[in-house]
């Protein structure tokens, strides 16, 4: 070979080596972004992750969870905090009831402990976790409804669907909802089937056309007046005992409806009669309507 010959296959192979180193750079440039990119991320974000995230949270963890715990804390930490279904509550409030927070380990971003750390929130009624790969922890949680409000020490508590008193509620959160009356209680944090039926029975008023109760009282357990009403602007007192309850709600329904103006004359509506209301005048004389 040549001399010129040797002198253009050098120069193709120094050219071949520097595209080679040239690639190399451009890919170790390529991973060190990458893995800079977790540490830029928003600390609480809402929700928005998509399908693969729901999946996670159906699951209870990440379908990569026990690939991640290889990594151990040295090599994951919570970037990221995102909060669903939280409404009453900040995303701050219910990160912070979970006890995460950006830069713990991953031990410390566990589902199940943050999940049991969530119920214990007074508020929060279900609560599911999931921790991502690139370093997100998803709280999901569906928070207690406040549908009445009894009387406490500490002021108005909050009873749910179930009957179970939860939380005092402010003034503002307080004022529109029915007042509970009852012999006794239950502790914060007990459901009560009793008062759960009552309030069934309470919030079904305006699907026939009347307002919810000012307020609910209920009875002892023996107590043959059993359930009793009483309705926005009317001084009369709605008995319902403690049976056929929707039937009684209609016929009270249907009373107002028909007879106005002798329901406002009454102090007392005794609607445990099969078919027939007894109302009681304000002066005490009965009559049936």
């Amino acid at each position: 070979m040549s001399r010129t010959g040797r002198s253009s296959t050098r120069d193709r192979m120094e050219q071949e080596a520097q595209r080679r180193r040239a690639r190399a750079h451009s890919h170790l440039d390529r991973l060190r972004n990458r893995r800079a990119e977790p540490a830029a991320r928003v600390a609480l974000r809402p929700a928005g992750l998509g399908v693969a995230l729901v999946t996670a949270l159906v699951a209870g963890v990440w379908i990569g969870d026990d690939a991640l715990a290889q990594l151990g804390d040295t090599g994951w930490r919570v970037s990221a905090v995102e909060v669903q279904g939280a409404g009453r509550l900040s995303g701050v409030e219910v990160a912070r009831a979970a006890g995460v927070a950006v830069g713990d380990g991953y031990r410390a971003a566990d589902p199940h402990q943050l999940a049991q750390a969530l119920g214990e929130n007074a508020w929060i009624a279900e609560a599911h976790a999931a921790r991502l790969p690139l370093g997100t922890v998803v709280l999901r949680v569906r928070e207690r409804e406040p549908l009445a409000v009894i009387e406490a020490r500490g002021g108005p508590l909050g009873v749910d669907a179930d009957g179970r008193p939860f939380a005092v509620l402010d003034a503002r959160e307080a004022q529109d909802l029915p007042r509970l009356r009852c012999e006794s209680t239950p502790p914060p944090g007990e459901a009560d089937a009793r008062l759960a039926e009552a309030i069934r029975v309470a919030r079904s008023l305006p699907q026939r056309g009347l307002a919810l109760p000012r307020e609910i009282a209920l009875g002892s357990e023996g107590d043959p007046e059993g359930l009793v009403l009483r309705l926005p602007g009317i001084d009369a007192r709605f008995v319902l005992g403690s049976e056929d309850l929707d039937a009684r709600v209609g016929m009270m329904a249907e009373l107002l409806a028909k007879r106005p103006a002798e329901v406002a004359d009454a102090a007392r509506v005794d609607l445990r009669f099969a078919g027939q209301a007894v109302l009681q005048g304000k002066a005490g004389a009965k009559k049936p309507a």
